[in-house]
């Protein structure tokens, strides 16, 4: 069965039609277009940026599973000695699981 949808009518012009606002403006605005960035506020959106770009790589790579992957191998680093390392796949889990990475970093703190 089909279901067919009419908005009511207010005489010739339908009720929606009021609802719209016409004087709002459809073109985008700056409303900041006065300030620059500063060079950190750059550099640390940059590291932000590498750092959201790897763990969506990861997450390409393992799906659902990427978070666990992360902790496996931040835990792995850790035997080994490795902070560098250890570092990095804890950011990436921390990107993909919050609350896994915090756990996982209170126990390596440990």
């Amino acid at each position: 069965m089909t279901i067919r949808f009419a908005a009511a009518m207010n005489g010739t012009m339908p009720a929606i039609a009021g609802v719209l606002c016409t004087g709002a403006p459809l073109g985008a605005v700056n409303d900041n277009a006065g300030t620059r960035p500063s060079l950190r506020t750059v550099a640390k959106a940059t590291a932000i940026d590498a750092g959201i770009a790897e763990a969506l790589m990861h997450f390409a790579r393992h799906g659902l599973a990427a978070a666990e992957q992360a902790r496996i191998e931040a835990e792995a680093a850790h035997d080994r000695g490795d902070t560098s390392a250890r570092a990095r796949w804890l950011g990436i889990c921390r990107h993909l699981d919050r609350r896994m990475a915090a756990a996982l970093a209170k126990r390596l703190a440990s």
